[in-house]
């Protein structure tokens, strides 16, 4: 690579520290107040043990944010449940056996290959920086141990652009590396001579290095070679001139950055801890308040003659020794006498308005409530409310991180070899994926009740006349309440299967219908010969006319 392309990196990166300078002094405060251990500033790094959160005197917010992010985990991507399914936008193909089976083949996969990396503890990691800085940055790339390996990314470690329609296609990464990693990830070929001659001095050292993923200009996309891929990869080592240890590219974008909430055409997200953080300074400048209030209270400045000045003991238990006449005391200088319960409960309000910016209302209802029984529609109105206060950000993640998510993670699968083979009948049609996460879920309830009240309301017509049951397709009703409550594909049959047990069921119900025809025949002809025998008729002449009967019905 020539001088020319270093400097377009380089100076790219110096326009997107500008752009991203004005959002700094909000995550300083934010990793000051409630996230310590979050944020890299002033080119440091983000392990480095040095003692941080000095500014917090009450944790409430730092725990509110905890359950947030909990709560986004276990409500959009739980490792407990699944979360995603694959379908495709035809929906009577996808009625079919063969493309179901492969469906569910591919979920599992995916599923597996997701659990298998360490996927669950990084987007947890995710959520925490999501909820504190508004923004999150998942990288995720193949792995020769795991198959798949993802990285989060903190605040001040990354600069973003986005392209026409405002979403973030561009990443530049500064982060530090040690030469031991550097031979490692790169190889000893790619490293300058400064790097090297640290492998055989100290293999500790630090090295500055950027990472630029951005779409690519011109590109042939006959070819699958790294140099021809919709995204390029450069990683650089800082001040070293710009050294580029590798170029490649990728087909999909590798990082994943949801956003909480934009306004206009922002670049980076504005989150809760945004929203709270007047709160919570304000609750520190209470709670150290209250801390005084109490050390005045039962240390109060004292007023003590002159010959204690040096010699006064103010513990416990302390003997200060009097002279027999002395008349001087030992007294408060002054009498603090705060409303403790006033300030406590005003602490209190705040701590509460902290939580809710947190929504911690909404995920610790129930564990918060001191009723033993909840009403199933209190229960309904309350996942509603989740509804109503998350729904943006939950369609948000679902477009900005779990789409490109769900991509990724199918393009490397894809890519290895380890999906199945899709049947020739879904070429060129498109997969689509639908979230049936329980947060997602709670917003596809609304579209169940109405099939619910439907079949409510048809049930009690259909007591009275049975024939309105022909205005509802069941199958129908079947097939949408499966898909709106997120049930596995391989539970409800397909139309064809169905059908198939339908015709089994009809010919079994003609064929006893025969049977029965066959027996009630074989009576009433045994019926009639003993008539006919009564009657004078010889056998020979009963057997004629038996005859005669039966070529007589076979002819009609």
């Amino acid at each position: 690579m020539n001088d020319v392309n270093r400097n377009k990196y380089t100076s790219r990166l110096q326009s997107l520290r500008q752009e991203r300078s004005s959002w700094e002094g909000n995550w300083q405060e934010i990793s000051d107040y409630i996230l310590p251990r979050k944020g890299v500033y002033d080119g440091q790094r983000p392990n480095d043990g040095r003692r941080k959160g000095s500014k917090i005197i009450d944790s409430t917010a730092t725990r509110a944010l905890r359950i947030l992010a909990a709560g986004l985990q276990g409500g959009l991507t739980s490792p407990a449940r699944p979360w995603f399914r694959l379908g495709i936008t035809d929906r009577d193909m996808s009625r079919h056996k063969a493309v179901r089976e492969w469906i569910s083949q591919v979920e599992s996969t995916m599923y597996r290959a997701l659990a298998r990396s360490n996927f669950y503890s990084c987007v947890h990691s995710l959520y925490t920086e999501l909820s504190g800085f508004g923004t999150g940055i998942l990288y995720c790339e193949p792995d020769t141990d795991r198959g798949i390996r993802f990285r989060t990314l903190t605040a001040g470690e990354y600069c973003l652009a986005t392209d026409e329609q405002g979403r973030v296609d561009t990443v530049y990464r500064e982060f530090k590396m040690t030469a031991r990693q550097l031979e490692k990830r790169f190889g000893i070929d790619a490293l300058p001579a400064n790097v090297r001659t640290s492998l055989s001095v100290n293999r500790d050292h630090w090295f500055d290095v950027l990472h630029v993923v951005q779409p690519r200009d011109e590109f042939d996309s006959q070819k699958i070679d790294k140099q021809n891929m919709p995204f390029e990869s450069v990683f650089l080592l800082s001040g070293q001139g710009g050294h580029v240890l590798s170029e490649s590219g990728f087909m999909e974008n590798p990082y994943m950055v949801p956003r909480w909430d934009t306004s206009a055409m922002d670049v980076y997200g504005r989150s809760p801890a945004m929203d709270v953080l007047a709160d919570v300074k304000m609750l520190m400048e209470m709670s150290k308040s209250q801390i005084q209030a109490v050390h005045l209270t039962l240390r109060p400045p004292m007023k003590v003659p002159s010959m204690y000045s040096r010699r006064l003991n103010l513990l416990p238990g302390g003997q200060n020794p009097v002279e027999q006449n002395q008349q001087d005391s030992i007294s408060p200088l002054y009498q603090v006498r705060p409303d403790l319960a006033g300030v406590s409960n005003k602490i209190s309000d705040v701590r509460t308005a902290i939580r809710e910016g947190f929504y911690n209302d909404i995920f610790m209802m129930m564990a918060g409530s001191n009723r033993k029984v909840i009403t199933a529609t209190e229960v309904a109105e309350r996942h509603e409310e989740k509804l109503i206060q998350l729904g943006p950000v939950i369609e948000r993640q679902h477009t900005e991180l779990l789409d490109p998510l769900i991509e990724r993670v199918f393009g490397i699968l894809y890519r290895s070899g380890k999906l199945p083979e899709a049947p020739s009948m879904l070429d060129g049609i498109d997969i689509k994926v639908d979230y049936i996460s329980v947060l997602a879920q709670a917003q596809k309830m609304v579209g169940t009740q109405s099939i619910q009240a439907l079949s409510e309301f048809v049930g009690k017509l259909a007591a009275v006349n049975p024939d309105v049951l022909d205005k509802v397709d069941m199958d129908r009703a079947v097939d949408d309440f499966a898909e709106l409550t997120g049930v596995p594909s391989g539970i409800v049959r397909s139309s064809e299967e169905v059908e198939k047990f339908r015709d089994l069921r009809r010919q079994s119900i003609y064929e006893q219908q025969q049977i029965q025809q066959g027996f009630e025949a074989a009576s009433k002809g045994s019926t009639i010969i003993k008539d006919l025998a009564q009657s004078g008729y010889n056998p020979a002449q009963v057997q004629g006319v038996m005859r005669d009967a039966g070529q007589l019905a076979q002819s009609l």
